[in-house]
């Protein structure tokens, strides 16, 4: 099963003087430095700046070129994963620190939202303000699965079994969710149902997902340092293959980014950098529900 939309746009070729191109996409470049080791990274669209958080608590935002990194706040015994925004301009975070979903406003106050969670890895919001959170379980095990924090805080577990539950995406009425250690892309209906298998993988540790706004998929492999897409098709194309680990290594989450979401920015939880690149398509905008308890 592939995701569904029609396919109008092809990414551009990967050019990148001086540097083979298949190893890194068109313009990479680092877009903030210094960060303790990012998972995950988020775009506001009100302030034209990314979020990322960091191993020790940290959350730190910065713009997209010539932007000091500014550290938001650090919340104690922290460490942060992925990372949504809503309306108001609040950060969710998934501290595995901690065991729970931070809710950071644009002060730096930090205040767990929902009820605990075991390992939450990465949160997306649906239309409906809800907040689905991956529970990623031990790895190597099948004890990973999704939880899900309605409007007001009240969390339940919806989904059970998963393969080390990581990245999620919601596109028309799906949940697309990685399972790292499958490895594969899954989706199921946000109203319920049986888990469709999306792409499945050889060698390789899928972590974050995006969709662009033609319906492509595109998908951060902590290995073997690749970015993929996948057409609504069904067709699975390498647009970054770091093979030297230099230029683009251990990509985990990704988001788009820029005014016109035609940047992709891409986390490295193995780095201290965020990177950015020209992918040759705009992103789909994300849910961003507003006045939230």
């Amino acid at each position: 099963m592939t995701p569904s939309g029609s396919e109008t746009v092809d990414p551009k070729p990967l050019t990148t003087t001086g540097v083979p191109a298949s190893v890194v996409g068109a313009g990479l470049r680092t877009v903030a430095e210094g960060l303790r080791h990012p998972e995950a990274v988020c775009w506001s669209p009100s302030e034209e700046l990314l979020y990322a958080g960091g191993e020790g608590g940290e959350l730190y935002r910065f713009g997209l070129a010539d932007s000091a990194v500014e550290a938001v706040c650090t919340v104690p015994g922290g460490s942060m994963l992925g990372l949504a925004l809503d309306g108001d301009g609040r950060i969710y975070a998934c501290d595995v620190g901690n065991g729970c979903i931070q809710r950071v406003d644009q002060g730096g106050s930090a205040q767990q939202y929902g009820a605990p969670i075991a390992y939450p890895n990465f949160p997306a919001f649906d239309g409906k303000g809800r907040l689905w959170v991956s529970d990623s379980g031990d790895w190597g095990a099948t004890n990973g699965g999704v939880v899900r924090i309605d409007p007001g805080g009240g969390t339940t577990r919806v989904i059970d079994g998963l393969h080390f539950a990581n990245g999620l995406a919601i596109r028309g009425d799906w949940l697309y969710i990685v399972e790292s250690t499958w490895p594969r892309v899954v989706r199921i209906p946000l109203a319920g149902g049986e888990l469709e298998t999306v792409v499945e993988f050889d060698r390789a540790v899928p972590d974050g997902l995006a969709f662009d706004a033609h319906g492509g998929l595109w998908i951060g492999c902590w290995q073997p340092n690749r970015v993929y897409r996948l057409t609504p098709a069904g067709d699975l194309t390498v647009v970054v293959d770091d093979w030297s680990g230099v230029y683009a290594p251990t990509p985990t989450n990704v988001a788009f980014a820029g005014r016109d979401l035609d940047i992709l920015a891409l986390a490295s939880l193995g780095t201290l950098v965020v990177s950015a690149f020209d992918p040759g398509v705009a992103g789909a905008p994300l849910h961003r529900p507003t006045g939230l308890a």
